[in-house]
């Protein structure tokens, strides 16, 4: 389980990807300032918020890079109701504009929460990841794996989150500066998915590890 986090948004030496229901912005920026968009023909993770509420995830996951080693990444997504944000994964794992080969596999841990302006009572999660190689954006046929909970308690949003976002650390420091954005007692739902990408570029979501409530594991394990 997660280590207790404190603190509001700090300034991040991170990646924010904002993308659109429609089919994914392009509005990728690094520390602020507008950067390339998510690549071409790359392998992508699309998570879309079908609920009526800010959802929240937030991911670790290993994988191996292009060079060989093993590198543990995380995002921190803040998604507005009937919206979604796209991570590049092959750009994270350096293969840039191509597909990650086949057979990788990132295996993932994910913690998720509902947000909104004032905070308190309940609400629903329902939101889907969605991974896909060869486009800019994903197709008709790539596949969605749903995750739903119900009910959830809702914290109150950041107020200097207004648009949908992903926070992404590739180090050690930007990881554990995505660690202080929020606290564990908003994020009660944990969750495992393993990803892994197939021949074709298409892309295989499972989850292994069915979603439940953090304190409901504290007290097992």
């Amino acid at each position: 389980m997660k280590n207790q986090k404190i603190g509001l948004l700090a300034i991040l030496a991170v990646v924010i990807v904002v993308v659109a229901v429609s089919g994914c912005n392009d509005n990728t920026k690094t520390n602020g300032t507008n950067a390339s968009a998510i690549s071409e023909k790359g392998t992508k993770l699309a998570i879309h918020n079908n609920g009526s509420t800010w959802a929240h995830v937030e991911i670790d996951a290993n994988a191996t890079h292009k060079n060989g080693t093993n590198i543990t990444f995380g995002a921190d997504t803040f998604i507005k109701p009937n919206d979604n944000v796209t991570i590049d994964l092959s750009h994270i794992l350096g293969y840039e504009n191509q597909s990650l080969p086949a057979g990788t596999v990132i295996r993932v841990q994910s913690w998720k929460g509902l947000f909104n302006t004032t905070g308190g009572g309940t609400g629903a999660l329902n939101i889907s990841f969605q991974g896909w190689s060869n486009n800019r954006y994903p197709t008709a046929s790539d596949n969605l794996t749903n995750v739903t909970y119900n009910p959830l308690t809702i914290s109150t949003l950041p107020v200097n989150i207004t648009n949908s976002t992903v926070f992404l650390g590739t180090t050690p420091t930007e990881i554990a500066n995505i660690q202080s954005i929020d606290t564990a007692d908003q994020e009660l739902l944990y969750e495992e998915e393993i990803i892994t990408v197939n021949a074709d570029g298409s892309v295989t979501i499972i989850i292994s590890r069915a979603p439940e409530l953090c304190r409901a594991i504290a007290s097992i394990i």
